[in-house]
This record gives structure tokens, sequence and C-alpha cells, in this order.
């Protein structure tokens, strides 16, 4: 199942990426994007989440395609973000509420796993985390090995609950990480900062610190609804009402 929700976001993820190569100037107005399939062995995709991707630049005006002579960066580039254009299913509210839910089950999951990992446990989690920083270091599209590590944490715990509730939620969960990452991706910004939030996370876990881990969970998820600037609607009214 994950590897099929995360297909299908997939693109929006990369879109995001050259947004921000574009945003970034490391493609120039007026300059030709590489082909369809240099894209896919660059970023180690598909050739139609290639498609998928061009076609939501297109829609947000950032790239033309001549035909029969490719894809070309706007002479004028749009304010518009690809990001926007996307056509996620959960809106603001509903992914501040799954990132509650994501806050109360896996700070619980990331503390158990400090207390019960196995080595084996630990060396999923490092080789996840790895390819995770590898694929943010090289500028490709990272949700999956991000999806992948919590789910290692949730097995560490060594109890099977955990990992089946994170299942009951998995279309939600993936896509509140591909959003996550998505926004990361498109604006540059606190990606370093993304990455020492897991390296915390995995350094308590390999530590056996259960509520250092559970902190640094909190920490990591709770910023992850600051930086998509995320506040439940009631919170949202009562704040207005205060001023």
């Amino acid at each position: 199942m994950h590897a099929r929700e995360i297909g299908r976001r997939l693109p929006a993820e990369l879109a995001s990426v050259l947004e921000r190569d574009i945003r970034e100037g490391k493609f120039a107005p007026g300059a030709k994007l590489p082909t369809e399939s240099a894209l896919a062995e660059q970023f180690a995709v598909s050739r139609p989440a290639v498609r998928e991707a061009i076609a939501q630049l297109r829609s947000a005006g950032l790239v033309h395609t001549r035909q029969g002579a490719g894809t070309f960066v706007a002479d004028a580039t749009s304010a518009r973000s690809a990001f926007s254009l996307a056509g996620r299913q959960l809106d603001k509210a509903e992914l501040c509420y799954v990132f509650e839910i994501r806050e109360e089950v896996e700070t619980g999951a990331a503390a158990l796993a400090a207390r019960y990992r196995s080595l084996e446990d630990l060396d999923a989690m490092r080789a996840s985390l790895k390819r995770l920083n590898d694929a943010v270091e090289h500028g490709q599209p990272a949700a999956q090995h991000d999806i992948d590590f919590h789910h290692a944490i949730a097995a560490a715990s060594g109890n099977r609950f955990f990992h089946e509730l994170l299942e009951l939620f998995a279309e939600q969960i993936v896509e509140s990480i591909v959003i996550a990452r998505s926004n990361t991706a498109r604006t540059g910004r606190l990606t370093h900062s993304v990455q020492l939030e897991h390296q915390s996370i995995f350094e308590a876990i390999e530590e056996g610190n259960p509520e250092a881990a559970r902190a640094a969970m909190h920490v990591h998820l709770s910023n992850a609804k600051k930086r998509l600037s995320l506040r439940r609607p009631a919170e949202s009214s009562r704040t207005e009402a205060a001023e």
C-alpha cells in the first residue's frame, strides 16, 4: 500500500524539486529542461511521474512545451506554485488533525523503540536514514525513505499494534509526509534542520533513552506542523477572538 500511495503522490514532490531549481536559477528563463528520460534517470523515478510533474509545472505557468522541441522554462516565471496545484485530498484542517494523531501515536512508538529495539531494528533505521540523507543531498524525492524511517521506528517498538494503527491511516500519513517534504523541497529552507530532527530521533533510540526519543519525535512532528503553518480551525478562532 505504501508503494502505491507514494507512487501516486511522487509527481508532486518531483514538481516541487524542479520548481525550486527553476526559482533558484538552475534553469534560466528560456532554458530547455532535460529530457523526460534524463529526468527519470536523474531522480530515479518513472517517466510517467516525470510527465505528470512537468504537467503541474506547466499548469503553474513555470514551463511551456514546444511540440517536438521539448520543455522550456517560462520567460516570465509565474508567482503561482506547482505545490498548490498538486490536487491533494487533505485540506489544511484535516492535515493538522493527521499530524495530531501522528504526534500522539509516533511519540509513544519512539519511546518504546528506544526501550525494545534490536540491533536489526537499528540497522533498518540507520539504512533508511542514510537513504533519506542521500536523496536530500542529491536533490531527489525523499518521501519514501522518510516513510520507511518512521515505519522502522514503529516496528522497533515491538508492539505490532503501532504498525497496524499506522497502516489504518496509511494514506493520510503518506500524504502528510509527501506534503511536508514537497514544501521543504519547494522552499529550499530548513532542509538541514529536518534532517537533524531525524538524526536526533535515531540517536535517542540508539542510546536506549525512551523519554529523549519521545521528546525528539514530538519536536520533529510539531516543527513539521509549524513549517506548514498548520493550526486547528478552532484554535485560529480562539486566537482571533482573543485579539
